[in-house]
C-alpha cells in the first residue's frame, strides 16, 4: 500500500552539518539525568547465568529486580558508536548493586523455575566486587522437570472436539508442569467458548503431585453456562444518518449469538463511517433470563459540513496552495461529498530553482502553474453494510520535474467490498483523457521508444485515452494507520487496459507490497517493507497508421529514488536515466559525440527514464525520544530495469534520519547515502531550436569522482536529504 510520494532535495556543502547536528541533538537528550541512585553501591556491569538449559538468560533477567548498566539507546551503537568505544556517562543508563535486593532475586528465579515444573531447582549466587563495580553469576542447578501424567478436561463435550481442545491448551500429558503455559490454554479456552455464545464460560483447575514424585495428575473443569444470544438492539443518536445505515453496519442482528469478536468488529465498521464522530456499543444483562444481552448502540454525528484551506511548500512542487469543503451526510444515509481544488507549482518562475523549491526543474516548461479541481461522493453503504460505492470526477495539470507535464480529465468509479475490518477487495475503473505539454516529454518518448522527430512526438503527445479496469486487494493488520509499531500489511493490485476498455494505451500491471513491525522495546521498532512491480505493454495500433508501437504512459512505468522510495537517490533517479545536453551551449560548431566524451559530470542533467520492473526494499529501527522526537536509522535497496529478463544488480543506500510528531503527522527528515559507481547513461542533446537528437552512443557517468574531489567532496556528493510528512511506509 503505497503512500503519497514525499519530496526530497539534493544536498550540496551543508549534509555533513546536518547529520552532526542531528547527532548532538540525540547525545542531548540521552544526557538528562536518570534517577537518582545510591552512589555508595557497586554498579552493576555484567549478570551471568550458570547451568541454564532450559531457559534463555533474557527470559531469566526478566524474571528478577536486578539489572546491568547498559546503552541508553541503540543508536549509541549503530550508527553512532558512543557506548562500544567509550566510558561515556550520557551514552549509558547506570545500573547499581542492592544488596536486599540480591536474596529476593534468588526466590524470583525459584518460582520461575516452579512455576514451568521444575519444582525441585535450586539457585545460588557469586558475587565479584572491584574497583566498584560489580559481577553476579546466578547459579542454577535446573534438575529434572515434573511431568503430567494424566490430562484430563470435563464440561466440554459436544461443544470443543478433542483436537480442537488440545490445540487451544497447548499442553497436555508428557508435558512438563508449566502452569504459566497452562494458565494461557486456560485463556484460549475460555475466549473459544466465548466466542460460541457461551459468555458466562469459567475453567477451574485441579492438579495433584503426590510426596516425592514427579508425575502430576491435572484435571480441568468446565462450567460453560447457557448459551447467550442477542436480544433487544437500541440505538441512540444516529440522527440524519438514520438508524437504517447504523443497523446495515452492524455484523450482527437480534436473535444471534452473542460474539465479542461480532461486537468489536461492528464498533469499527461505524467509527469508519465519516458521518459519526464517536461510537460506542455496550451489553446490558437482563434481569428476566440469562440467556439474552441486550446490546445499546450510541452514535454521536460528526459536524456535516466542514471547510478546510491549507498551504505549503515541497521540494518539487514548490508552492501548493489547497481549498476542500466537505459534507459527510450528503443527502442523507451518511453519503459524503468531497469538493477539492488545488494549485502547485507556486513561484516556481520566481525562485527558480532556490530553496525550497530545490527539484523544481530548470526547464520553463516544468515551472508552470498546475491545478487539479476534483469532486467526489462516496456511498459507505451500497447494497449491504460489508459494500461502498465511490466515484471521482476531475481535470488536472499536472508536472513531474524534467519527465512530463500532464493534462488530463476524467474519472473513476470504484466499488468495495471488506471481507473483514482489516481486508477488503476493490474493483475500479478509471477513464481519462490524457495529453501532454510540447517537448515536455520528448526525451521519455525519444529514449524509450525510439520517436525522436519532433512530428511524431507530436502525435504522440496528443489527447489519448487511459482507461483502466483495477483490482485491489488489501489486508492491514497494523496497530496505527499513520505510525505502526506491531503488525503488518500487504497489498497487491492488477490493472489492465486495453481494446475492451477503450483505452489506446494498452498494457497488463501488477504490483505487490507490503511492510511488517516489530515492537522490541517500549521506545524502539523495528520496520520492514518491500514493493514489486511489473508492466507489460500491449500491442496498439492507435499512434501510427500501419504499425503496432507498444506505447506505456509514463504515469504507469515504475520509479524509485526518492523520500518513500531508495532515499539515498533523489527524486524517481534510480534505474534507468538519460542525460541531456545542450548543444549550443556546450558543443557549438562541434561534433556530439566528440563532443559529449570530453564533458565534465555537471556539464549533463540526469533525468529518469524509468522502467518495466521495479524492486524496493527497507529496513528501519526507530528509536523514540521522548514524546515527539523519533531517531530512524535505515538501510533501503531497490533497482527498475527496463524488463525482467534484463536485471542490473540492485543498490543499497543506508541513512539516519529524524521524525518530530506534529498534528499533521510525522515531519520527516531523512539522510540519504549513495554509494554506486559510474555507469553507462544514453545521452540526448538538445538542438537549437528546441529539437532533441540522441546519440549513437553511451557515456560512463560518474557525477561523484570525476574530477578527482576530495574525500569530503565525495561524501557531500553521495548524501541526499529527503524531507517529507509521514513515515516511508
Amino acid at each position: 500500500m503505497r503512500r503519497r510520494r514525499g519530496s526530497a532535495f539534493g544536498l550540496g556543502a551543508r549534509p555533513t552539518r546536518v547529520f552532526f547536528l542531528a547527532g548532538i541533538a540525540h547525545a542531548a537528550w540521552a544526557a538528562t539525568p536518570g534517577p537518582a541512585q545510591d552512589l555508595g553501591e557497586p554498579e552493576v556491569v555484567e549478570i551471568a547465568f550458570q547451568g541454564v538449559e532450559r531457559f534463555s538468560d533474557a527470559e531469566l533477567a526478566k524474571a528478577i529486580l536486578t539489572q546491568v548498566t547498559s546503552c541508553r539507546t541503540f543508536a549509541f551503537v549503530f550508527p553512532l558508536p558512543i557506548c562500544p568505544l567509550t566510558d561515556w556517562g550520557f551514552a549509558h543508563s547506570r545500573k547499581y548493586l542492592s544488596e536486599p535486593e540480591l536474596p529476593l532475586d534468588l526466590l524470583r528465579l525459584q518460582l520461575f523455575y516452579r512455576q514451568r515444573g521444575y519444582r525441585e531447582a535450586t539457585v545460588d549466587t557469586v558475587v565479584t566486587r572491584e574497583n566498584g563495580k560489580a559481577r553476579i553469576s546466578f547459579v542454577v542447578a535446573e534438575g529434572d522437570p515434573t511431568l503430567i501424567r494424566e490430562f484430563t478436561v470435563l464440561g466440554a463435550e459436544g461443544i470443543l472436539d478433542e483436537k480442537r481442545q488440545a490445540e487451544l491448551l497447548a499442553i497436555g500429558a508428557g508435558d512438563p508442569l508449566d502452569l504459566s503455559n497452562l494458565a494461557r490454554g486456560e485463556g484460549r479456552l475460555t475466549e473459544a467458548l466465548r466466542a460460541l455464545g457461551y459468555v458466562n464460560a469459567t475453567v477451574l483447575r485441579d492438579y495433584f503431585v503426590p510426596r516425592g514424585s514427579r508425575a502430576a495428575e491435572v484435571t480441568l473443569r468446565i462450567d460453560t453456562g447457557p448459551r447467550v444470544r442477542i436480544g433487544e438492539i437500541r440505538i441512540e443518536g444516529a440522527g440524519d444518518v438514520g438508524d437504517e445505515i447504523i443497523r446495515s453496519l452492524l455484523s450482527f442482528e437480534s436473535g444471534d449469538i452473542f460474539r465479542d469478536g461480532e461486537i468489536i468488529q461492528s464498533q469499527r465498521r461505524l467509527y469508519n463511517l465519516e458521518a459519526i464522530r464517536f461510537a460506542t456499543v455496550t451489553s446490558e444483562r437482563r434481569s428476566d433470563t440469562d440467556t439474552l444481552i441486550d446490546l445499546r448502540i450510541q452514535v454521536a454525528a460528526a459536524p456535516k459540513r466542514t471547510v478546510g484551506i491549507g498551504f505549503g511548500m515541497e521540494t518539487d512542487e514548490c508552492g501548493q496552495l489547497q481549498a476542500r469543503l466537505t459534507n459527510r451526510n450528503f443527502l442523507g444515509q451518511g453519503r459524503v461529498l468531497r469538493l477539492t481544488t488545488r494549485l502547485s507549482n507556486l513561484f516556481a518562475g520566481q525562485l527558480e530553482g532556490s530553496f525550497p523549491c530545490t527539484d523544481v526543474s530548470p526547464d520553463g516548461i516544468f515551472q508552470e502553474l498546475n491545478f487539479r479541481a476534483e469532486a467526489a461522493f462516496e456511498q459507505p453503504v451500497f447494497r449491504g453494510g460489508k459494500n461502498s460505492l465511490r466515484t471521482t470526477v476531475y481535470a488536472e495539470k499536472e508536472t513531474v520535474p524534467d519527465l512530463f507535464v500532464r493534462t488530463s480529465a476524467g474519472g473513476e468509479l470504484a466499488f468495495t467490498h471488506r471481507f473483514s475490518p482489516s481486508m477488503s477487495l476493490t474493483a475500479s475503473v478509471s477513464p481519462e483523457l490524457t495529453s501532454f505539454g510540447v517537448q515536455s516529454a520528448d526525451i521519455y518518448f525519444c529514449v524509450n521508444f525510439g520517436f525522436c522527430d519532433p512530428e511524431d512526438i507530436g502525435v504522440l503527445s496528443e489527447q489519448r485515452w487511459l482507461s483502466p479496469l483495477g483490482l485491489l486487494w488489501a489486508l492491514d493488520r497494523t496497530d496505527d494507520r499513520f505510525s505502526p509499531s506491531r503488525g503488518f500489511y500487504v497489498a497487491t493490485g492488477l490493472e489492465h487496459a486495453g481494446l475492451v476498455t477503450g483505452s489506446d494505451y494498452r498494457y497488463l500491471r501488477a504490483t505487490l507490497s507490503g511492510a511488517a513491525f516489530k515492537r522490541l522495546t517500549n521506545s524502539t521498532v523495528l520496520a520492514g517493507h518491500i514493493r514489486f512491480g511489473s508492466i507489460d505493454a500491449l500491442p496498439s495500433q492507435t499512434f501510427e497508421a500501419g504499425t503496432t508501437d507498444e506505447i506505456i504512459h509514463p504515469r504507469k512505468r515504475f520509479f524509485a529514488g526518492g523520500a518513500e522510495s531508495v532515499r539515498g537517490f533523489g527524486a524517481n533517479l534510480l534505474g534507468p536515466t538519460v542525460l541531456v545536453v545542450d548543444a549550443n551551449a556546450d558543443c557549438p560548431d562541434l561534433d556530439l559525440n566528440a563532443c559529449v566524451e570530453g564533458l565534465s559530470a555537471r556539464a549533463f542533467d540526469q533525468r529518469p527514464a524509468g522502467g518495466n520492473a521495479v524492486l524496493e526494499a527497507s529496513l528501519e529501527l526507530r528509536t523514540a525520544i521522548g514524546d515527539r522526537w523519533t531517531f530512524v536509522s535505515f538501510v533501503d535497496v531497490g533497482q527498475v530495469w527496463q524488463s525482467l529478463g534484463i536485471r542490473t544488480k540492485v543498490v543499497a543506500t543506508p541513512g539516519v534520519g529524524v521524525r518530530f510528531r506534529s498534528p499533521i503527522g510525522p515531519l520527516r527528515l531523512d539522510l540519504g547515502y549513495d554509494p554506486s559507481g559510474p555507469a553507462d547513461r544514453p545521452v540526448v542533446a538538445v538542438l537549437e531550436g528546441g529539437d532533441i537528437q540522441e546519440l549513437n552512443r553511451t557515456i560512463r557517468f560518474d557525477p561523484f569522482t570525476d574530477d578527482d574531489p576530495g574525500v569530503l567532496l565525495e561524501i557531500a556528493r553521495r548524501l541526499q536529504l529527503q524531507v517529507s510528512i509521514g513515515e516511508a511506509f
